[in-house]
């Protein structure tokens, strides 16, 4: 692999609402059996719509759509609409075990990054950095005040408008940008659509 490329991708961040406080009351063994039976499911998911997983960072996941733009941005939003799916089979599981349920947040965003082999010469990850990456992170912490469970940027939604309903947003403040970004809320796959 080169020292580093410019590739467009989609990006999907995923990350669980109140974790810090849930996991402050869990026994240690339990937050561990928690977490990894929520990314067993998670990262199936992602997999399964083409996305590769990027990383973990403590209880979010980052994912990665490379290749034709339109058919990765499709594949990050039907993923990103399963995972909820599949979240709610978890819920319904997790109520039954007297668990309290876990809500997920994602956050989406299409766009040219950099991507390379990043870190130091201890070790060293495929990895990618750039506006897309920032954004995406930065719209799944909105989910929490417009109090919805998928946001998507206006790059994505251009890609895949005919495929998708959403609840537009407006133009959102994206920290590290200077310019606003144009959010919409995923709410489902259109019925009429194809999927990819």
């Amino acid at each position: 692999m080169p020292d580093g490329e410019f590739l467009d991708v989609t990006v999907l961040f995923a990350d669980i609402e109140g974790f810090t406080r849930l996991s402050e009351r869990l026994p240690p063994r339990e937050v561990v059996k928690l977490l990894n039976e929520y990314f067993t499911v998670m990262t199936g998911v992602v997999q399964h719509f083409g996305g590769t997983l990027d990383k973990y960072i403590g209880d979010a996941m980052m994912v990665v759509w490379e290749g034709d733009t339109a058919r990765s941005a499709a594949g990050a939003a039907q993923a990103a609409l399963a995972m909820q799916a599949e979240l709610a089979i978890l819920q319904q599981k997790w109520l039954a075990e007297g668990k309290l349920p876990l809500k997920t947040r994602i956050g989406i965003s299409s766009g040219q990054v950099i991507v390379g082999l990043i870190g130091s010469p201890v070790r060293r990850d495929r990895t990618v950095i750039g506006d897309a990456v920032n954004t995406a992170s930065r719209l799944e912490g909105l989910n929490k005040e417009f109090h919805t469970d998928i946001i998507m940027s206006q790059s994505t939604y251009e890609l895949v408008a005919d495929l998708v309903e959403v609840k537009p947003l407006g133009r959102v403040a994206i920290k590290g940008r200077t310019e606003a970004v144009g959010a919409y809320a995923l709410t489902g796959w259109r019925q009429d659509a194809a999927r990819p």
